[in-house]
């Protein structure tokens, strides 16, 4: 529950954390694409080109909130914005966890088994377990999706794992 008064300005400074790694990755991104084809250039451009779009429109949003007082950047206080009460807590935490479990992961499972099962638990954990069906469905329909975009379309080298070994064998 939240204890401050409804009108008092809302800090945004935990909102910023996602903006900014955006931008390390959006930097990373562009700075690792010189020696693959072009088509994956044009992708990295695309794509970094809508991140800096939203990390823009994210900065003139909270600058003009911050004028108008509906916002602030303080560092009082925001580790306990960031965290939140324990039930939330417990989910932001266990969610960060998944997050590494898919990169430490994704090597030995591959990108479409370790998509899959990211999404999957990630959902339950964000919903419910009585969202199974539904999870399963977008899981399932996002790890495909991303297989033959990323892997059969465009030959991107993601991790190789039991399923692209056995989608290799069948395509």
């Amino acid at each position: 529950m939240d204890t401050k008064p409804y009108n008092s300005p809302r800090n945004i400074l935990p909102d910023c954390i996602i903006p900014a790694l955006a931008l390390v990755f959006t930097i990373y991104y562009l700075t690792t694409i010189t020696e693959v084809p072009w088509i994956s250039q044009a992708s990295a451009i695309v794509v970094s080109g809508l991140l800096l779009m939203s990390i823009f429109a994210f900065i003139v949003r909270s600058v003009v909130r911050i004028q108008k007082g509906e916002e602030t950047m303080r560092l009082k206080g925001a580790f306990h914005s960031l965290v939140g009460l324990f039930p939330v807590s417990l989910k932001r935490f266990t969610m960060l966890f998944l997050s590494i479990g898919y990169v430490w992961m994704i090597d030995s499972l591959g990108f479409t088994l370790t998509t899959f099962i990211f999404i999957f638990l990630g959902i339950i954990l964000l919903s419910s377990l009585q969202n199974w069906k539904r999870a399963l469905m977008v899981s399932m329909s996002c790890s495909v999706i991303g297989y033959v975009v990323f892997i059969y379309l465009f030959k991107t080298r993601f991790p190789v794992g039991p399923v692209e070994n056995f989608l290799k064998g069948l395509l």
